[in-house]
């Protein structure tokens, strides 16, 4: 079925973008044999740089679905983190799991198993093109970045860490020798919101520079824990900054040093179970208080020598992050329902070391190329613990070691996870100019994994711990043809095959669920144009796709408590088409839009284990007066599965999209520049189930509108912003927690804020 409904949409789409880059073929020859002339500036769409495939090019020159994001336009549309972007970027979905873990998916790819310790997210996040190892750093703020560049479809021959989704590059705004220069910015809003920011730029020599930036963004929960004294939800207390020591003694050699550190302590995400009594979405009626720590710290040199024809680069880099998490399990009263759930700690560490290596061609030549080579070291922790009873003044008393007779009365489950990764791999990518318009890529990638673990289940009491480990091998690559139709319109057509490396469960004694799970893969086949239009005043990109998906990794429960892991769904096929458009429909007023089309289905009949309805099926065996390790019970919960046979993908919308009116305007000694935009996230299953209203996430539209002042005279900036401006109350994603009470709850995204900002630049 999947087949056919490709063929009547996405094909449809592709010949489409086929029909529209040969109109404007014809409507470029058109113009030029016109000889017009150039238009002014503030009539044509400013040509961006990207440096997505490690050479620059102008945008419109990137064969490949890449979109990038200014910020400029993050802070217009009060963008902290990657949980904001949900609009902007075609394709993309950025869901949360369990309050604290960033589920980034583009075109459908990304993080299924975001619970387990060793499982990778399928799209990746990197600094200057550093692979931001742990998912959980995520969470970190934008700090004085130059761009935001996102690559849609699996990558990897051109970057050191593989990405089966896409990547995420913030580019940070680099030293120079110039002058002294920097900014300084204030922001107050709703809920308290203060945000203080600011840059300076040193030139301490002629060959020696060095920034420093820093930022400070906290307010109010938006919303309000019922079951505690004053306590909110959704609060932020975020603190962070960047150091960068730039040396350039000559015109062909550089070195660049940097450090960033990022804190966060807050109370935590607002989850509302979906039993809670309360209809506010802002009142949670929780009684156990949540707490969200996160400290995050990354350094890396970046050495780069061009000899003319080529440029040796090296990257190198280390990264800490250290992740708290207190949580109310059950995410209820038990005030109210007779029994509670608590987690003391739920806590996350990661290490780790990487070097890249990279060759590139530099200048015009027939054969553009980049070969490299990427290691990769991390180390892992995972500490749970989690506390269940009915009592109404419950404790949490722990005594090591663990014996049966000290042991507490309502321990219910713990864990102590280490694992290593080892990860390797060579890459390499040509590209060469058959003629002037038309050129050929190729790419190939080799990569190796390897993981061990030790899991600790209970403090070992019932079982020894779990020694596993796991490795493998893949060949990965991508083919791509582009021509050019005119000097303004490109058409381009992809294959490539996306990797993601397997990893071992944070399990010891499943009956069911494996020890270790399988890599994924994906065949993407990609058909995309890029024209600009109008003179230079219209630029549209257009792109159609299909992909073929092999072993998506999901978090599974299995028939014995506290046994889960991951495991594969055989095959999936993902289709789809996007658009983007950018048109300066006059010296002042600018209209820019995306949109995005998603489907699929999940291929082949595939039994899979619901944890919720595991835990149903425990609940009944306990009122028979079953325990849940008695045989009776792990028969009952072993029957709870669902075919996957048909079922849609997770983090899929129908449809999503953004359109935003831009008006600038000469007002006394300055320029008044207004705003209004719409975005719309459509709905989609947020689990692989698709077991109704439980995973059902519902669409959301947010319209934000601002105005921003800049004096002409002097470097001041005045902007106020309104986010959300009919304060609706949009699900931004949907939890089921994969182990103990399986509740389900959903976040919302922000309320309505007022936000007025000062800007001073020198």
């Amino acid at each position: 079925m999947g087949q056919t409904i490709f063929s009547k949409s996405s094909w449809l789409a592709g010949a489409s973008i086929l029909s529209l880059a040969t109109s404007a073929q014809a409507f470029a020859a058109e113009t030029a044999s016109a000889a017009t002339p150039d238009p002014e500036p503030s009539n044509v769409v400013t040509e961006i740089v990207v440096t997505g495939e490690k050479r620059e090019v102008t945008l419109q020159k990137a064969a490949l679905a890449i979109s990038v994001l200014s910020p400029e336009k993050l802070a217009a549309a009060n963008v902290q983190q990657l949980s904001d972007l949900n609009g902007y970027v075609p394709g993309l979905t950025v869901a949360k799991s369990g309050g604290y873990v960033r589920v980034v998916s583009i075109r459908g790819v990304g993080y299924e198993a975001s619970d387990n310790l060793s499982a990778v997210p399928g799209t990746s996040f990197h600094v200057d093109g550093v692979y931001v190892v742990s998912p959980y750093a995520l969470t970190t703020d934008f700090l004085d970045i130059a761009r935001l560049e996102v690559l849609r479809g699996p990558q990897g021959t051109v970057f050191g860490q593989s990405a089966t989704g896409g990547v995420l590059n913030s580019i940070t705004t680099k030293p120079n020798s110039d002058t002294v220069s920097g900014f300084g910015e204030l922001s107050l809003g709703d809920y308290n919101l203060v945000k203080a920011s600011g840059a300076v730029n040193l030139p301490i020599s002629q060959t020696l520079s060095a920034r420093i930036s820093a930022s400070s963004y906290t307010h109010d929960g938006f919303a309000t824990q019922t079951g505690l004294a004053d306590y909110d939800l959704d609060d932020a207390n975020h603190n962070s900054a960047r150091v960068a020591l730039r040396w350039e003694p000559n015109a062909q050699f550089s070195a660049q040093l940097s450090a960033q550190i990022f804190r966060a302590d807050e109370h935590g995400a607002a989850q509302k179970n979906l039993d809670d009594p309360d209809t506010d979405p802002r009142r949670i009626s929780q009684d156990y208080p949540n707490r969200y720590e996160l400290d995050f710290f990354l350094t890396y040199l970046d050495l780069q020598y061009d000899f003319g024809d080529v440029a040796l680069k090296s990257l190198t880099s280390y990264q800490r992050t250290r992740n708290h998490n207190q949580v109310d399990t059950d995410r209820l009263n038990y005030a109210a329902y007779g029994l509670y759930d608590h987690m003391p700690y739920w806590d996350n560490s990661v290490d780790a070391y990487s070097q890249e290596f990279n060759l590139s061609s530099q200048g015009e030549r027939r054969l553009d190329y980049i070969v490299g080579a990427y290691a990769l070291y991390q180390k892992l922790g995972q500490d749970i613990l989690e506390f269940v009873g009915s009592d109404a003044n419950p404790t949490y008393s722990l005594s090591l070691p663990l014996t049966f007779a000290n042991y507490p009365y309502n321990l219910d489950y713990a864990l102590n996870s280490r694992q290593q990764r080892y990860s390797y791999a060579a890459f390499a990518q040509g590209t060469f100019h058959v003629t002037e318009a038309l050129r050929a890529t190729l790419g190939l990638r080799y990569n190796y994994d390897r993981f061990t673990s030790v899991n600790e289940t209970l403090f070992n009491i019932f079982s020894p711990a779990s020694h596993q480990k796991t490795d493998a091998k893949a060949l990965t690559g991508k083919a791509e043809l582009d021509y050019d139709l005119t000097p303004r319109s490109m058409l381009y057509a992809s294959v490539s095959r996306g990797y993601k490396p397997g990893g071992v469960s944070n399990n010891s004694a499943p009956a069911l669920v494996p020890l270790t799970f399988e890599p994924e893969f994906v065949w993407a086949y990609e058909l995309g144009a890029k024209n600009r239009f109008l003179d230079n005043r219209l630029t549209l990109n257009a792109a159609a796709f299909y992909y073929d998906y092999k072993n998506l990794q999901y978090q599974e429960e299995d028939p014995v408590p506290y046994q889960g892991g991951v495991a594969n769904i055989p095959e999936s096929h993902i289709w789809g088409a996007e658009a983007e458009l950018n048109w300066r429909l006059s010296s002042s007023l600018h209209l820019a839009a995306n949109a995005t089309t998603l489907d699929g289905e999940m291929v082949g009949d595939y039994f899979a284990l619901d944890p919720s309805r595991a835990h149903d099926a425990t609940l009944a065996a306990a009122a028979l007066g079953y325990g849940p390790f008695d045989a009776y019970t792990i028969g009952l919960r072993a029957q709870q599965v669902r075919n996957t046979n048909g079922n849609k993908p997770p983090k899929l919308p129908k449809a999503q999209g953004a359109i935003t009116l831009t008006h600038t305007a000469d007002v006394g000694p300055g320029q008044l520049r207004s705003w209004a935009e719409a975005l719309y996230r459509g709905g989609f299953q947020y689990r692989i189930f698709n077991d109704g209203a439980r995973d059902r996430v519902p669409g959301y539209t947010a319209v934000n509108i601002g105005a921003e002042y800049a004096l002409t005279d002097r470097p001041v900036t005045l902007r106020l912003s309104v986010t959300n401006l009919l304060d609706k109350a949009g699900v931004n994603s949907r939890y089921t927690n994969p182990f103990g009470r399986f509740t389900t709850s959903q976040e919302y995204i922000a309320p309505r804020q007022v936000i007025a900002t000062v800007r001073y630049e020198f």
